[in-house]
């Protein structure tokens, strides 16, 4: 069931019975260009926290115990050119209480006070509770520099988006401007974010008429802009761009970004991600059993496919002495895709797999109701069938084809000093 309530307002449900829980999410979409990244997440910091009702954590935390174990929270992620932030609840189906009770109403009663209800005093967020969560989020962002595998990962992702910075950044946004802004910059965010963001409301379970009507009355939003969402492909950057930075440690990280122009919504879809998963996205992959296993030249080694900005990153911990040679080996498990020079069986292997990995997504009702909203943002009507279809169809020629389509960007090495 999907339904645009007002403009800008969307409804998807999908009933499910397999699962004793409810799941709803409501998600707040803008475009990524608007550079709101640090307000939006003090909003959804607070969002999760408090309200004027319930005004501390403890209040929250009491709330969600008294409607019998409901899960709440809040996060923010990107879907190709916009920003999301979602606030999610999950909690048990009344049928299955003993005590008779609309759980619904009180879900939405909850629900209505954490997004239409902030804590502001004099229209702003109390300072001292602000700062509080601001710091420690500040704090928590600082300390993950001094994880050099994450910061590497940030480090080539900006070489990648040299001319697209808006993708470049953390979801949370630039660490200084988080560090700095005030309760009044966030409060007034708040109101914009309310008012002109576009809406999804999606919802998943074993529910009746009368309580999807009872979601829909509690969620009354005004006509808004309809986004379009652009699913990007490629980079401004055409020449391939190299950095070398030093770093205290033993281990180096060795970092490749491939322009790889392919999405959710493109015909080699599927081919695109069973290359991915035989070039280094599995523990059968060629990079993970010839780099790593057979040749020890790295301590781990793995590539990611982004099916929203179009490009694949390969990831990986090595003797920095040996980045040249880890380089070279990467380069021909793309040519031996390319060349189809591997075994049907590990392909059918592959396969398999991504099949079951996918399945499991069936199992949770939080990654269904993703999905539900993913494929209502992006107009994709690909089927539980359609998918499994997809993969199943795949072959070496096709795998060949896709992977001649990677073409390298950014290469980035954080080289031990102890490596030297």
């Amino acid at each position: 069931m999907q339904q645009e309530i007002t403009s800008g307002v969307r409804f998807n449900f999908e009933k499910q019975n397999k699962f004793k829980n409810v799941a709803i999410s409501i998600d707040f979409v803008e475009p990524l260009a608007n550079d709101n990244l640090a307000e939006r997440t003090m909003v959804a910091e607070m969002m999760e926290n408090y309200s004027n009702k319930y005004n501390s954590k403890l209040k929250v935390a009491r709330k969600l115990a008294e409607l019998y174990g409901a899960r709440f929270g809040t996060n923010i992620f990107k879907v190709g050119d916009v920003v999301v932030l979602r606030i999610i609840i999950t909690f048990i189906n009344e049928h299955f209480l003993e005590t008779k009770i609309n759980l619904v109403n009180q879900i939405c009663d909850f629900l209505q006070e954490i997004i239409f209800h902030p804590y502001l005093i004099n229209g702003i967020y109390p300072d001292e509770l602000f700062n509080l969560q601001r710091d420690n989020l500040v704090d928590y962002l600082n300390n993950l520099s001094d994880n050099k595998k994450y910061y590497a990962a940030r480090q080539i992702k900006k070489m990648y988006f040299a001319n697209d910075p808006q993708n470049a950044k953390l979801i949370f946004g630039d660490v200084d401007k988080l560090a700095n802004i005030t309760s009044k910059r966030v409060a007034e965010y708040y109101h914009e974010m309310i008012t002109h963001n576009e809406v999804y409301i999606s919802v998943q379970g074993s529910l009746d008429e009368s309580q999807i009507a009872t979601i829909q009355d509690h969620f009354k939003f005004s006509q808004r802009a309809n986004l379009k969402v652009k699913l990007k492909t490629r980079p401004d950057q055409r020449s391939v761009v190299y950095k070398t930075e030093l770093a205290q440690q033993k281990q180096s990280q060795l970092n490749l970004m491939y322009q790889f122009p392919v999405s959710l919504k493109s015909i080699d879809y599927y081919d695109a991600l069973v290359m991915n998963s035989l070039l280094g996205g599995s523990a059968s992959s060629l990079m993970f059993l010839n780099i790593r296993e057979k040749e020890s030249l790295a301590y781990y080694i793995s590539s990611s496919f982004n099916t929203t900005l179009g490009y694949l990153m390969i990831q990986s911990g090595i003797d920095g002495n040996q980045a040249e040679k880890v380089q070279d080996m990467i380069k021909s498990q793309i040519k031996r895709l390319i060349d189809e020079n591997y075994s049907e069986g590990l392909l059918d292997k592959i396969k398999t797999s991504l099949i079951s990995n996918y399945l499991t997504n069936f199992d949770s009702e939080r990654k269904l109701l993703n999905n539900l909203f993913i494929n209502a943002l992006v107009d994709n009507q690909t089927t539980k069938n359609d998918w499994i279809e997809g993969i199943q169809s795949v072959n070496k020629r096709s795998i060949a084809l896709v992977a001649k389509k990677l073409e390298l960007k950014s290469v980035f090495l954080l080289k031990g000093e102890d490596d030297e």
